[in-house]
């Protein structure tokens, strides 16, 4: 039966709702095979597929066991000896040539200081300030009003005043001031690609489906992604995502405290779009396109959407 004759034989209704779990259906089939093909367990095996990010594999493998030789010694009642299997991986990786020549020198060396100073704690149990720093003293609270009111004056701008150059630096320091974001094992693997050229913002913007509108007014733009081989196994399938969302919000923020105005742009298309846009910015293919957000001052009189927030009683659930 060709699709033409079963389309006649069924519905519209139901061929429209069989075609779209389809698509759907089809993307996740996608998503799957791309992460399978771009992570491993072993840092030492990430040879097997092109869409790999080796030095990504290794240097993700080494933060996390590194950081559970950190977390150790900061556990209220922490136990000694711990952390030997941690202490094994991060010896194995370091003693492979393969791997160090992958790896940047900064975090070899923090890696040997760690192994160092978590010998040091399970022999004698003295803190080591490097491994587990001090945390630091709270000098900073701001009344409830005065957080709100930094809170309530951020909104989406889609009308930016092309006029007011941006500070390229400005950008940087963002970026660097956001790099702090939590993230899983403190693997950091969220990265912004900014394009502040403005033919290169108008290509970028005309694969994205929400700024029409307004996207040959945007200054500058960034582009958050998260590198897929940074993640392990079935559980952390989604973890990018999470950790991706939650580098954007800095980042949104920190541009917010520095008197720039953003737009979230939400980047929900399917692979094939996806696939063009690595290729036209130079995006690696083992790099997952999380947002995009716009920057820039915006225009003198410009109005925001109402953005309704929900109720309280409909955001917080309080569990006794």
């Amino acid at each position: 039966m060709t699709l033409k004759s079963w389309v006649k034989t069924h519905s519209p209704a139901f061929a429209v709702r069989a075609y779209r779990r389809a698509a759907i259906a089809r993307e996740y089939a996608r998503d799957c095979r791309d992460y399978v093909r771009s992570t491993d367990w072993e840092a030492g095996s990430a040879g097997r597929s092109a869409q790999i990010d080796r030095t990504e594999c290794a240097a993700s493998r080494l933060i996390l066991a590194s950081h559970g030789l950190e977390k150790g010694a900061t556990l209220p009642r922490a136990r000694r000896p711990f952390g030997h299997a941690r202490r094994r991986q991060i010896e194995r990786i370091l003693a492979s040539p393969e791997q160090l020549e992958l790896l940047p020198d900064w975090l070899v060396d923090a890696c040997r200081i760690a192994l160092g100073q978590h010998a040091a704690f399970n022999a004698t149990g003295v803190i080591c300030d490097d491994l587990t720093p001090p945390g630091p003293e709270r000098t900073i609270a701001y009344p409830v009003e005065r957080v709100e009111a930094f809170v309530d004056a951020r909104h989406s701008v889609r009308s930016f005043d092309m006029s007011r150059p941006l500070e390229r630096n400005l950008l940087v320091e963002a970026v660097r001031i956001a790099g702090r974001t939590p993230s899983v094992c403190n693997r950091r693997s969220y990265r912004a690609h900014l394009i502040d050229d403005h033919d290169s913002v108008m290509r970028a913007l005309d694969m994205q489906n929400g700024s029409a509108g307004f996207r040959d007014r945007v200054p500058a733009l960034f582009i958050i992604t998260e590198r897929r081989s940074a993640f392990i196994g079935a559980g952390e399938r989604n973890q990018r995502w999470v950790d991706g969302g939650l580098f954007a919000m800095t980042l949104v923020w920190v541009l917010h405290a520095l008197g720039l105005d953003t737009c979230f742009l939400n980047w929900s298309q399917p692979n094939a779009v996806t696939d063009g846009l690595r290729a036209q910015v130079g995006i690696s293919v083992s790099e997952d396109i999380v947002v995009m957000i716009a920057v820039g001052h915006a225009a003198r009189g410009y109005r925001v959407a109402r953005s309704l927030p929900r109720p309280l009683n409909d955001i917080l659930t309080i569990h006794d």
